[in-house]
């Protein structure tokens, strides 16, 4: 193995439950042989623990830190500082990597300090809906090319779309580099602390290769901190603001990268009612859901997932009169992103409906909305509704 690179995988365990087996396997039988498997446990509770020492037992490349709980940013971090591979990467204890994955990345990784590549995210159905970066496969290693990175990494064309993923999964790094930004990480933040450190990371890395290309297999854990009401959401998401304003701070793409940053926060906001768990009285204020003539059981396609979509949603939910029969939005990618189930309006096509109500407020975004449902999507006229929404 001396003419294959050591890669260092970064395992953050905590109370990983049932997942974590199958993600050890995934990660000892990858084809690229020649890695350190490190299993840092985040004080876990629930058995996990135990089972990173049987692992370390049966497989002699991997090794376990046990630790007092720190989150997932100070065990990335405590990993990190122990590695000895010339790469990095990182896998989430509920999630699986398939076994080309590892091989895959040091074959295509090149002179680059960053190699990306999609995931494939579990859909209710059994399948897989695969995510990639908007940023196009290729090297970006020239000045020019690294500031249109920069200038797109985290809202791509200025738009509420991630150039990169802003997961630090599914990558592979040069230890040299991660292990100096890491550092600069508070690990106090638990609220997208991925982008922090990514993003930091991006600014100084040299050549980066975008690929398209998905090994890797995302999970949604109902007990991760994604999944789970966070009442310090408003303070968490702050604290991550400041920290990339300080990591930009004198950049010279720092207006660019603020103004990203800016657009990422903007996009959370809407999206509070829910993370905080505000009552259902809270999260609805505002547009009222205005076809209450629809006979009970009607199966709706919702179309839109704004503001306005999010309260008919949530409305339709709490009354429990119709039922939904998808949710649709153009954008699909970054509403589903925020866990909430928006699918591509190419579900119409193998969907059984009665109706299809389009949640936006403008008339005239409604009328382009029905006129491509009728001619591109083959849905009848009389099927799509609109009506004006109205203020509570």
């Amino acid at each position: 193995m001396k003419d294959k690179p050591l890669v260092s995988v970064i395992v953050p365990v905590y109370n990983a439950g049932d997942y974590l087996e199958e993600c050890l396997k995934s990660i000892g039988g990858q084809s690229y042989e020649n890695l350190e498997i490190i299993l840092v446990d985040d004080g876990s509770t629930d058995g996990s623990a135990e089972r990173c020492d049987a692992f370390a037992q049966r497989d002699p490349r991997a090794r376990v830190i046990h630790q007092k709980n720190m989150g997932a940013a100070g065990a990335r971090r405590n990993g990190v500082r122990t590695a000895s591979g010339e790469y990095v990467c990182f896998v989430d204890a509920d999630d699986t990597a398939d076994s080309g994955m590892a091989a895959f990345f040091v074959k295509n990784m090149g002179h680059c300090d960053l190699l990306t590549s999609g995931y494939r995210r579990a859909t209710g159905s059994g399948g897989y809906v695969v995510w990639t970066d908007a940023l196009q496969e290729g090297i970006y290693d020239t000045e020019q090319e690294k500031k249109y990175v920069l200038k797109n990494m985290i809202a791509y064309e200025n738009r509420f779309v991630a150039g990169v993923q802003p997961y630090l999964c599914g990558k592979l790094y040069r230890t040299r580099i991660v292990r100096d930004v890491i550092e600069d990480i508070d690990p106090s933040i638990v609220y997208s602390e991925d982008r922090d450190l990514l993003f930091r990371y991006i600014l100084k890395a040299g050549g980066i290769r975008i690929t398209h290309t998905s090994y890797y297999y995302y999970r949604e854990n109902p007990a991760s901190i994604m999944q789970t009401v966070n009442k310090s959401f408003m303070s968490d998401l702050n604290k991550l603001y400041l920290s990339l304003g300080r990591a930009f701070a004198g950049h010279p793409e720092e207006e660019s990268l603020r103004r990203q940053l800016e657009l990422f926060l903007v996009s959370r906001m809407y999206f509070i009612p829910s993370f905080m768990g505000f009552s259902d009285e809270a999260s609805i204020m505002g547009y009222v859901f205005p076809f209450s003539e629809l006979k009970p059981g009607s199966r709706i396609v919702l179309y839109g997932a704004g503001m306005i979509g999010v309260r008919y949603y949530r409305q339709i939910h709490r009354q429990g009169l119709l039922q939904m029969a998808a949710w649709v939005d153009k954008n699909w990618e970054r509403h589903a992103e925020q866990n909430f189930p928006v699918s591509s309006p190419e579900k119409l096509a193998d969907c059984d409906y009665d109706y299809v109500i389009i949640a936006v407020k403008k008339k005239g975004l409604a009328e382009e909305i029905k006129k491509e449902l009728v001619e591109w999507r083959g849905v009848a006229g009389e099927r799509i509704l609109w009506r004006e929404p109205a203020l509570l």
